[in-house]
């Protein structure tokens, strides 16, 4: 179906590889499962040939008589005279023997293909989660979603019929191999026919490919808008808008279903035609046998047999190629992605001398661009965060605050320009040992749907209970958890929603408290807060002074007034720098000041 070139450089030839690659030895074992089945299936063939001859039939006439000399010939070997009992106890025994290499070849296909999507999971979230920050931010998480479970779930089908292929056409060798014993001539116009007919049926497989292509692309889009709805949910009830919502969503959901039942309609459709066709031909076959070439009855009893077992062979090679077929653009889906990620990988190369923050940190003539009008640019910033200090940075959204938190953080590298941590600069080799020395608390708390205990051991696994207690204590906390039901072992529900956006982000600080940083990062941590759980956080930070370094970033100015240095930007740039006092004598928060 596909000549060398092609299969070399399309994803047939990138699936089989990654398939075989990752488990030769399940694969070897599988094919030798299905090599054993083939010859089992061969066994019981020739066992059938004396069983016709005991019940009564004449089996002593042209090939079907060379088989039966063969088969006796055997006997006489072993000295054993073949009975109708004995005979059907050694055909029970081989059909056993079948039906336990199927049990087996079943189960390591099912390993095989269960393995190898989980093998495929692993990596394109490893390659995910490797991937620089600039990169990953601008993907859609939905689409990164939609990839790890539905397409991967569908790669995982796929390989199942993969395997079903090749097994359907070693067990078919067999039948065609005896049925050419029988009747040569007849068996080859059958075999041309159900060549003729995959060929007919060829386009429809292509249209399989396609399919599979549509169902990607729409199934992607529905993960899309799932995600968009349910975070979007509070603002459609609030509008009343939940029916225009939900026919948006029915709208998308019905194009998903009838992208698959129009591929299973495919699958059905050939079926049907290559039944109806092969088993037509036979009729026709047979009627030929009877009554023109008068084949002896056993031989036709036989050759019946032969072709009733091989037209489902034809039938599932068909299905489970297009099943296959149709999977193939879920496994480009997966391995695209991958490969962008790792495109856009961070350095894997370690630096393992630890980074600490002991003098300053310092922003050299940085320039940085996200490469789109849609952004701003940071242009030859000069900055300095002392060590021991809390330093503000303060402007209205936009002006690049959050920005100068990534370069900080080496989420994102300077275009121009170095960031260095007492002297040294932060390369792909000390960013991760950097990266340990860092706490960071977001403007959107980031929470798990377990227990606080569970969440604040993100931050260091290995926290004792009293290093959890001090966390909270340090981040205003320990009261409010220590007045639940259960404490740390309280759930506090998807996204933290069981609790207030106060205590959500006092337990975000504890997190990020639990590490004992050198560098506190606040990004905009409580501009989402109502006035008195603003007053709890600024509390706890005031607290830290001189203990940690302490970098806020806000456009709230009345949020750093205790900052020892305060750097207002705008439009991309330092505007001025001091202290609140300082900034306030020259008149430069009369038009900020909250």
């Amino acid at each position: 179906m596909l000549n060398a070139k092609y299969f070399k450089d399309s994803l047939l030839g990138q699936f089989t590889q990654n398939l075989t690659s990752l488990m030769p030895r399940k694969v070897v074992l599988a094919l030798t499962l299905m090599v054993l089945l083939s010859l089992n299936e061969a066994i019981s063939l020739l066992i059938l040939v004396p069983l016709l001859g005991l019940v009564g039939l004449d089996v002593g006439q042209g090939a079907l008589g060379q088989i039966d000399g063969l088969v006796s010939a055997f006997f006489v070997y072993l000295g054993v005279q073949p009975s109708l009992v004995m005979i059907l106890i050694i055909y029970v025994v081989v059909i056993s023997i079948s039906a336990f290499l199927t049990r087996y070849q079943t189960l390591q296909t099912s390993q095989i293909q269960y393995q190898f999507a989980n093998h495929l999971r692993k990596r394109l979230y490893n390659s995910i989660t490797n991937s620089n920050w600039l990169f990953f931010s601008r993907m859609k998480s939905s689409s990164l979603a939609h990839a790890l479970t539905n397409e991967i779930d569908r790669i995982s089908t796929g390989t199942g019929q993969f395997l079903t292929f090749i097994a359907s056409i070693m067990i078919l060798v067999v039948y065609i191999i005896f049925a050419l014993e029988l009747a040569g001539v007849f068996t080859g116009v059958i075999f041309a026919v159900g060549i003729i007919i995959l060929l007919i049926l060829r386009r429809r497989a292509s249209r399989s490919r396609t399919s599979g292509e549509e169902i990607t692309t729409t199934t992607r889009d529905l993960y899309y808008s799932i995600l968009q709805h349910l975070d979007g949910m509070k603002t459609i009830k609030s509008f009343g808008m939940q029916d225009e919502n939900k026919k948006v969503f029915e709208d998308q959901s019905n194009q998903v279903t009838s992208n698959y039942l129009e591929a299973i309609t495919s699958y059905a459709d050939v079926k049907l035609l290559f039944d109806v066709g092969t088993v037509v031909v036979l009729a026709v076959m047979v009627f030929f046998l009877i009554e023109v070439v008068k084949l002896p009855t056993a031989s036709l009893f036989l050759l019946i047999y032969l072709f009733v077992r091989m037209i489902p062979r034809f039938s599932s090679i068909q299905r489970a190629y297009q099943y296959f077929i149709n999977m193939l653009p879920a496994f480009g889906n997966v391995y695209s992605l991958e490969e962008q990620f790792l495109v856009n990988s961070e350095s894997e190369e370690r630096d393992n001398a630890s980074v600490d923050l002991k003098d300053s940190i310092k922003l050299e003539n940085v320039s940085f661009s996200y490469g789109d009008e849609e952004h701003f640019t940071l242009s030859n910033m000069n900055l300095e965060l002392p060590a021991g200090k809390t330093i503000a940075l303060a402007g209205p959204s936009g002006a690049g605050k959050s920005t100068v938190a990534d370069l900080v953080m080496g989420l994102i590298s300077p275009d121009q320009g170095t960031v260095t941590v007492d002297g040294k600069p932060i390369t792909h080799n000390s960013v991760a040992s950097w990266r340990k020395r860092i706490g960071y608390v977001a403007q959107e708390t980031f929470l798990f749907n377990e227990t606080i205990r569970f969440n604040l051991k993100l931050a260091k696994p290995d926290a004792s209970e009293d290093d959890l207690k001090e966390a909270l204590k340090m981040a205003a906390a320990y009261d409010f958890v220590s007045k639940l039901p259960e404490g740390m072992d309280t759930v506090i529900g998807d996204r933290g929603v069981r609790l207030s956006g106060g205590e959500r982000q006092r337990l975000a600080l504890a997190r990020a408290l639990l590490r004992k940083p050198s560098l506190l990062i606040m990004d905009e941590a409580t501009s989402n807060l109502d006035s008195e759980n603003e007053k709890k956080i600024l509390k706890a930070i005031d607290d830290l002074h001189g203990e940690v370094t302490i970098l806020m970033i806000a456009h709230r100015i009345s949020t750093i007034k205790n900052a020892d240095i305060i750097y207002l930007i705008d439009k991309s740039e330092i505007m001025e720098s001091g202290t609140w006092q300082e900034l306030s004598d020259k008149g430069i928060f009369v038009d900020l000041t909250v």
